[in-house]
């Protein structure tokens, strides 16, 4: 699964980040989805960073995924 970032997206609490845990805005990258359909980025230093609605936009998922999406924006 891939995701494009729309806002650059930071550890909340940066203090405990390794260096470089960062999604950056304009920048595609690879993602992953637990069974509820919250969506992770994975930094370029391997990181995983959740990212919420409006921070992100798919470039391509599985059909579940978009589903569960599908339901998020219509609420």
């Amino acid at each position: 699964m891939r995701i494009m970032m729309l806002r650059n997206v930071r550890p909340d609490i940066p203090f405990f980040a390794k260096p470089g845990t960062i999604l950056r805005a304009g920048e595609v990258y690879e993602a992953t989805a637990n069974k509820h359909g919250a969506i992770c980025g994975i930094c370029d230093n391997g990181q995983r960073l959740g990212v919420k609605p409006g921070e992100f936009v798919f470039v391509g998922a599985p059909k579940w995924v978009l589903n569960i999406w599908d339901e998020v924006e219509e609420h």
